[in-house]
């Protein structure tokens, strides 16, 4: 804890000689500018905060020494440091002096709580002098700072959402509440960005409150230019004789990124998938035998995979009949053992996993947790999207007893094992507890049943489904599922075993679950309506803030008729485009070891609006050589199909369309997440009930193993005009429609 008492004459100096860190020698003439900051910082501190620290009023005089001129305005001031920090990124020195790139960081982002921001900012601005002052705290504030600096950048969003709203409490509680937070996020995920972004602002409030002494780490750095990346490791069970022998591994490993959205699309790309397949006992066989072996194994899980009626490692009709007949006969099964057959049969869990399920023994249901990282935003944000929630239930026949289910004991398995034995011989059947687990999936996907829905009830996570990360759902839709796959067993069974499976009504409030980035009607109609208007409102023939609100237009209109992922180029040339066909060739993410693609049609209204903004690059090119030659000759090349059809201008200089380009320019019109397009477009489709296949492949999803639009593949343009058809009539009813650029 912080001593009250005022500093000595020692601790004072040391501040002295701490504060020289922010005035470096080239940057002399910005002294005055840099002092006026740090004072204005410490006025912004609410009450209870300068309480905990003594040493602001002679950081206060110590500042006022370095001030030469009068005060100046606010907006000149903010101007100025803006100017100070572009000053040391042209030259190449924020990391130099990375603690007065802080001090000048201003926030840029309209979207974000400017008041928020200073909070932090100033509190940081106390603790870094503070621990410069302790030693050996150089790491703790080279990372807040930066934390604190790409902040206002607008390059942690999601850090942002999580923060802590700093204003009305004091110190002690905002350190446990930056604590709480990151322990729930890494509790979640060792390597999630935004735990470790939380711990590095907390790590140094803590330290500096509680006095605590430095530790000086070495670090091990990658390879220069190696990207992060995450690896997902899932093992593969495996049956028959096979069990013994083999061990399978599912290995997973796609770049990692700052921003959730991108961590997003990355996982869903899946461009690294690798079954790693190892022999448990030492074999007689040689080394040509056993990648034989391994290769016959990996091409049977991709076989299995593929859930195909033909595959005989899938559980029958005659098979599940039998296994239910014996279940319910309580003079062969006892409670636990067909607890634990009937969780997995309609779980469509192992009994591994059964048994570490969340239920609720009070009303005998299972309790799904479905959470997301987008479930959390900043306040501005929210009042645009649909809020979700993270928990739901799902109520379990009364013949399932879940406050059995928490321990898998080796007499259960044995008990099990044994029956299957029992079943096998006697009916001539080849049941197993892969088969049993497994039939859920098998069949809700032969009845078309969207991903999502099989995903939840198998307890399933957004990092081996990624679907699941895109789709706003309602709860109702998952429960009403499961009722239906317990009517179907019903029904099988009907012909040898009565069966009727009765549960307890959980008097849950229903409520929508998955992603919460999709926008009302109402406030998509408003964002088009608001564009159209700015643009008819900007006269001329030629203006950058023109040409800014005609792209987001046309950007906006082909995110959401295409799905296309943010990337570099974003939406391509004009060369991908045939206005003839309406067709869309995407080619936004590698595949199979080579670069593929996938092939879309546009929207009726998106064709339009698109064929208007050729008319405006025509009009631009001529307009625009009377003032800028360089744009001009840009505007030719988007037409030509030699550059990418977008791009934004600034200060009179072009910026092509990258995902760093667009979070700035967007932030101002629509600060969500750059993805939110997909988000809102795949949540569309689920809810008009288009085919879960044709959604995978229209949104680029679909999996190693079952590439869309190949000669084995079912689909045909046809079925891509429903789509596009579908998408249309939404387009039209928000007021996204056809306007003259020109």
């Amino acid at each position: 804890m912080n001593n009250k008492s005022e500093i000595s004459r020692f601790d004072s100096e040391t501040l002295k000689n701490v504060l020289n860190n922010a005035f470096p020698q080239e940057l002399v003439d910005s002294h005055s500018c840099i002092a006026q900051e740090i004072i204005n910082l410490s006025q912004t501190l609410s009450y209870q905060y300068q309480l905990d620290f003594p040493e602001l009023e002679t950081i206060k005089s110590l500042a006022q020494l370095k001030i030469s001129n009068t005060q100046i305005p606010v907006d000149e001031h903010k101007k100025n440091l803006t100017f100070i920090y572009q000053a040391l990124h042209k030259k190449k020195k924020i990391l130099k002096y990375y603690f007065t790139a802080f001090i000048v960081s201003v926030m840029r982002s309209p979207s974000h709580d400017h008041q928020q921001f200073e909070h932090y900012k100033a509190i940081t601005l106390l603790v870094c002098a503070k621990l410069y002052a302790m030693g050996n705290h150089e790491t703790p504030i080279k990372t807040v700072c930066n934390e604190i600096r790409q902040w206002s950048l607008g390059k942690r969003n999601d850090l942002a959402n999580n923060l802590p709203d700093v204003i009305d409490i004091d110190m002690k509680r905002l350190i446990d509440e930056l604590d709480s937070k990151r322990k729930e996020k890494l509790e979640i995920s060792k390597s999630s960005r935004v735990g470790k972004q939380l711990s590095k602002i907390h790590v140094p409030y803590y330290d500096s409150f509680y006095n605590k002494d430095g530790i000086l780490r070495s670090k091990r750095l990658r390879a220069p230019g190696t990207p992060p990346t995450t690896l997902i490791v899932n093992t593969i069970e495996l049956e028959g004789t096979d069990v013994d022998t083999f061990q399978v591994t599912e290995l997973m490993e796609f770049q990692a990124h700052q921003e959730v959205w991108a961590n997003e699309e990355a996982a869903s790309e899946r461009t690294k998938r690798q079954l790693l397949i190892s022999i448990k006992n030492a074999s007689d066989n040689g080394y040509a035998v056993q990648k034989l072996q391994a290769q016959a194994i990996g091409n049977q899980i991709q076989k299995n995979n593929l859930l195909l009626p033909c595959n005989i490692n899938l559980a029958t009709k005659f098979e599940i009949q039998t296994l239910l007949s014996y279940c319910m006969n309580p003079s062969i099964v006892c409670e636990k053992t067909r607890s634990f057959l009937l969780a997995s049969l309609t779980l469509g869990s192992s009994f591994e996993r059964v048994s570490q399920l969340n239920f609720n023994s009070a009303n005998n249901s299972l309790v799904i947790e479905h959470t997301l990282p987008t479930q959390k935003q900043r306040k501005p944000i929210i009042k645009l999207i649909t809020p979700t929630k993270t928990t739901f239930f799902i109520a379990l026949p009364y013949d399932i007893t879940a406050n059995l289910l928490n321990d898998l004991d080796d007499s259960t398995s044995d008990k099990i094992s044994k029956l299957l034995s029992t079943i096998n011989k006697k009916h001539g059947t080849r049941l197993t507890t892969t088969k049993i687990s497994s039939y859920l999936r098998f069949l809700l996907k032969k009845e078309s049943i969207d991903p999502t829905i099989i995903a939840l009830i198998q307890g399933e996570t957004a990092k081996t489904n990624p679907e699941l990360s895109y789709t706003h759902l309602s709860d109702l839709d998952v429960k009403q599922t499961y009722d239906r796959f317990l009517s179907y067993l019903e029904n099988l069974s009907s012909k040898t075993t009565k069966i009727k499976f009765e549960h307890q009504d959980c008097r849950t409030i229903q409520g929508q679950i998955g992603s919460p980035l999709v926008m009302s009607d109402e406030v998509l109609s408003t964002f088009f309506e608001t564009l159209e208007t700015r643009i008819n409102s900007i006269s001329g023939s030629y203006s950058s803030q023109q040409h800014n609100f005609v792209t987001y237009y046309v950007l906006f209109t082909l995110a959401i008729s295409s799905g296309y992922r943010p990337v570099t180029g974003w939406l391509g040339k004009i060369t991908d485009y045939n206005l003839l066909n309406l067709s869309l060739w995407i080619s936004d993410k590698e595949m199979l070891q080579s670069e593929t693609g996938r092939l879309i049609i546009l929207p009726k209204i998106a064709l339009r609006i698109l064929k208007r903004y050729l008319q405006y690059l025509k009009a631009g090119a001529v307009d625009a050589s009377r003032v800028n030659l360089d744009i001009s000759a840009r505007y030719q090349q988007a037409i030509t199909g030699e550059q990418h059809l977008f791009f934004f201008i600034t200060d009179d200089a072009i910026e092509e369309v990258t995902p760093s380009t667009m979070a700035a320019h967007f932030d101002s019109v629509l600060p969500l997440p750059l993805n939110w397009h997909r988000h809102y477009v795949r949540s569309l489709l689920f809810k008009k009930e288009i085919h879960p296949e044709l959604i995978a492949a229209w949104m680029g999803h679909a999996q190693l193993n079952e590439p869309a639009f190949t000669r084995f593949s079912s689909y045909s343009i046809g079925d891509l005009n429903k789509i596009s058809s579908l998408i249309n009539k939404k387009l039209t009813s928000v007021n996204c429609k056809e306007i003259s650029f020109v």
